[in-house]
């Protein structure tokens, strides 16, 4: 039989039972709030991977070593399955390519659409979810076309005018606007494979327009300065002249700069059969003693002769990296890779062993070409794979 409450105890259940529930409205405020709360400034701030002398390091002060490769661009929605399959083979970073088409029209270029910003935003939130930081690599640049490409004129405007240069400077500015405080992103590749049409004057100057307005608003990110490849209109494949880092390099007054090259020797062994290109039709093997490289850095230089094997990419390597050990600076292979009609018979599973291999003898950082493409990609390529992840992994 059921006990009646009296009138008093009644009021101290009703009173005690309103404490209990204003607890419990007040808990789970509380647990709200904090759900929701954002990172300060200051935590975002230490999130960041910095230049450290000529290293890299993430936020908490450990080392930090890029393993990349290319996800796609802006030119595309980018896909999750990629971000999932590169997060387990072991990479940390993901290159994402731009093209300033994706953000405005030539005949409007004071508007940006949309569709680059969005396409931007999915890549971010894909690097969020698997634990990959992210590279912006500006590709597709108004008025800047180098890449010997069949069906398509070199263009040099970007050099000689200054609108063009402008609209490029504006561009990084709103990136810079957009991305200042996302801590996902390592840094800002500026610009992509220079070649002046006149002198390098004009590429350092350009490049140091650029830091200047994206450190105007921009403090955190790393920005990669790229080497140049050619003067007055002679890109170094097609002239068989380097430029000797000395000259294709340059030091930019700040101090969170990452010198950057690509890394695609020999071009006419990586790019054979490119489509493309109309002057790789000549099917190259490596390592091939036969095929004989004759390196040159001035008109006059009689040129080291070298036969096509890992000790010549060695010595290219090497002959890059004496920049940064002379300057005290950091340096990054933005780009590596090699067409699939190398690994078709060609030594192309050897060339990437050894590429690799002095990749990791001389701790350089590297991010590989793109992982799914038609021509270059190595998302169907397993064995590609399995010497990549082992390298990414080794960091």
């Amino acid at each position: 039989m059921g006990t009646i409450s009296t009138g008093e105890n009644s009021g101290v259940k009703i009173a005690w039972m309103k404490r209990l529930a204003l607890f419990s409205v007040a808990c789970f405020a509380l647990t709200v709030g904090k759900a929701e709360q954002k990172p300060s400034p200051a935590q975002r701030t230490r999130d960041f991977v910095v230049v450290d002398g000529q290293h890299l390091v993430s936020g908490d002060g450990v080392e930090f070593h890029i393993r990349a490769i290319g996800t796609g661009s802006t030119a595309s929605d980018p896909l999750e399955k990629e971000y999932e399959e590169i997060a387990r083979l072991k990479f940390n970073a993901v290159t994402v390519f731009l093209s300033y088409k994706r953000f405005y029209n030539e005949a409007g270029p004071e508007k940006y659409i949309d569709v680059g910003w969005k396409r931007l935003e999915r890549h971010l939130a894909f690097a969020r979810k698997y634990g990959l930081r992210v590279v912006l690599q500006m590709l597709i640049i108004e008025g800047a076309q180098f890449v010997p490409t069949k069906g398509e004129a070199f263009d040099y405007r970007i050099w000689v005018q200054p609108e063009l240069q402008e609209r490029f400077l504006k561009l990084w500015e709103a990136i810079a606007q957009r991305y200042k405080d996302e801590s996902q992103i390592i840094g800002y590749g500026i610009f992509a494979e220079p070649v002046a049409s006149g002198t390098r004057q004009q590429w350092i100057d350009l490049a140091n327009k650029t830091v200047a307005r994206i450190r105007k608003i921009d403090n955190h990110h790393i920005i990669f300065v790229e080497r140049l490849y050619g003067e007055f209109g002679t890109r170094r494949e097609m002239a068989g002249l380097d430029l000797a880092p000395e000259r294709a390099f340059f030091v930019v007054p700040d101090p969170n700069v990452v010198y950057q090259f690509y890394f695609f020797e020999r071009d006419e062994y990586t790019h054979q059969h490119a489509p493309w290109r109309e002057d790789r039709d000549i099917g190259i093997h490596y390592p091939d003693p036969r095929f004989e490289i004759v390196y040159r850095e001035a008109v006059n230089d009689r040129g080291r002769v070298f036969p096509f094997d890992k000790n010549y990419l060695k010595f290219y390597l090497q002959r890059q990296l004496e920049f940064g050990a002379k300057h005290k600076v950091p340096m990054f292979v933005w780009s590596f890779g090699l067409t699939k009609s190398c690994f078709e018979g060609q030594g192309g599973l050897e060339w990437l062993r050894d590429t690799t291999s002095l990749f990791r003898e001389h701790n350089v950082d590297w991010s590989f070409g793109p992982y799914r493409d038609d021509d270059t990609g190595v998302s169907d390529n397993p064995e590609a794979l399995r010497i990549m992840s082992p390298a990414a992994e080794s960091r």
